[in-house]
This record gives structure tokens, sequence and C-alpha cells, in this order.
């Protein structure tokens, strides 16, 4: 058996290479079979997945390194019907955690070894302009907003060469809360029982949809979520005044919110949404725009991985 590794160094403002320079010395140590592919540029993962096929056979493991924005990029172009593993190296890890797989290379690797293929589901996304699949959540308004003001700040550049890319992210975050208005949307949620019900928002602000627990580095938006099934959880907040907002705070760090009344949350098996502005969405980190009246269908597909 060969593991055959796709890596990105540059993830987890250089986890990604820390976590080879870790793991490559000890597979030839213990004589693993292993070919390494590396990204030297953004969007090379649908090149490189495709030479990995190409060699690869039944008894061969496929092996990601990388943060989850960049397993995101490869499960769009890894077949559905092939197993993938993972061993986490980004910044904030929210998939590896919902799963409990180690952020020490050398753990999650032995533990990679005797592990078994386990099925789990993932959001798949469609939109006009955009679609894919994203293994942590889908965000509309507020954190969407957040997430395309850092990556867009130039401040964002120079506090990661030192370090300190978390404080451009809260910058960012301090001025959208100002500065950004509630939105109005409509939902279309297809229930348990297959049965489709529409819900409207008025002054929508926060709108999250998971399949696991973790948001942002480590905090439980859904507790109950997981990947093991095939609900999406729907988390949302309306537009508050802004002592009002800063009550949930606590709340959310305590995994308390869901109980507040200023915070929806639902479960179904597929929503589409379609709000009356144009809004930022963000997925898995990643940044996309959804324009007025377009429609944003999310709902799950079963993968399998080792772990």
């Amino acid at each position: 058996m060969t593991y055959f590794i796709l890596a990105n160094p540059h993830s987890g403002a250089q986890k990604g290479q820390h976590t080879v320079e870790i793991l490559i010395p000890y597979l030839k140590a213990h004589q693993i079979d292993h070919k390494l592919f590396s990204t030297t540029q953004t969007n090379q993962e649908a090149k490189l997945i495709q030479t990995i096929l190409s060699q690869m056979t039944k008894t061969d493991r496929f092996l990601v390194i990388g943060g989850d924005g960049t397993l995101s990029l490869v499960i769009d172009h890894w077949p559905k019907d092939l197993p993938f593993s993972y061993l986490p190296a980004g910044s904030g890890n929210d998939f590896a955690r919902s799963l409990g797989i180690s952020l020490d290379p050398i753990t999650a690797f032995l533990a990679l070894e005797h592990a078994k293929a386990r099925e789990l589901y993932l959001l798949k996304y469609s939109a006009q302009t955009f679609e894919g699949y994203a293994l942590n959540n889908i965000g509309i308004g507020l954190d969407a907003a957040i997430v395309k003001a850092t990556n867009h700040s130039r401040l964002k550049t120079v506090l990661n060469k030192v370090k300190l890319g978390q404080l451009a992210y809260l910058m960012s975050a301090l001025h959208v809360l100002f500065s950004k208005k509630p939105f109005e949307a409509t939902l279309s949620v297809l229930t348990e029982n297959q049965i489709t019900k529409e819900i409207h928002f008025n002054r929508a602000f926060l709108m999250t949809f998971t399949k696991h627990p973790y948001f942002g580095g480590g905090l439980k938006i859904p507790p109950q979520a997981s990947n093991h099934n095939a609900d999406i959880h729907l988390v949302e907040v309306e537009r508050h005044p802004l002592p009002r907002i800063f009550t949930l705070i606590p709340k959310l760090l305590k995994a308390t919110h869901l109980s507040d009344p200023k915070v929806f949350h639902t479960i179904a098996s597929q929503f589409t949404i379609q709000p009356q502005s144009t809004q930022p969405v963000q997925i898995d980190g990643e940044t996309y725009t959804i324009t007025k009246d377009d429609l944003l269908t999310i709902t799950t597909e079963k993968r399998t991985i080792f772990y």
C-alpha cells in the first residue's frame, strides 16, 4: 500500500509545511511507501488529483494535509466513490475537531494506519454562479461579511507574517458588526417528513448552515449536530441593537445560546434560501456572492473517510 499525499504547505500560516516536515521523515524512517504532491499555487488541487488518480491502485490510500479550506477544495474534485484521509494543518481545524482527529501529525497518522472506512455526510451546495461541497458551514450575512472584509484587508497580510492573523479577523469583525445591515430572505425547508415549509426573515443578520457543532476554531454553534447523519442545522440571529447581540456572547461560549429567544434554530435535510438583496456568502472560509432573487440550495452527500 502506498500513501498518496496531497499537501498544501502554505495552509494555516505554514502549518502545512511544518506537518510535512514532521510526517515525511517518519514515513521514510519506518519504510512506509508514499508519494508527496505539494501545491505551489492556488487552485492546483484539481490537476494534482488527476495525476494521483492515474497512479493509484485499489489498495492505496489518499491523504490530504492542509486546512479545512484545502480539504474543501480537494473534495470538490475527488470522486464520490473513493475514500479519503486527512491530517489537519490549518488555523481553525473545525472539521478535524468534529471527528476527533488529533492535531499532532504522528498521532493522527498512527490512528490512520489502523482506521476503518467510515461514512459521513458533507454539505452540498448549488447556486447560479457557484456550487460544490462544504465540510464545516455555509454562512450568509454577518460571518460572510467578516470573512470577506478580512480576506481583502491589507492588514491581514502584514499580521499573518508576524503570526497575528486572528487580530485582523477581530478588527474586521468589529467594523462589520457596526456597519452590516440586516437583509430579507425566504427559506424553503424540507423536513424529515418530506414536507416543504417556508420561513420568511425580515431582519436576518447571521445565518449559518452546518453539519457539525464547530465554528470559528472551536465554538459550538449547534452542539448536537453530527457528521454521521444527514441533518443540516440552521442557526439564525436577527439584527438587534448591539447591546442585545453582545448578551449572546457569554451564552455562545457556554454553548447555551440556542435557548435564547433571539436565536432561531431548525434542522432539515434540505434548505433553499432566496435573499431579497445581494449578500456575501462564506463557505469554509472562502467568500462568494449571491444576488437578489438567486436561489442557494443546500443538501448533503454521503462520503467515506478513513480516520
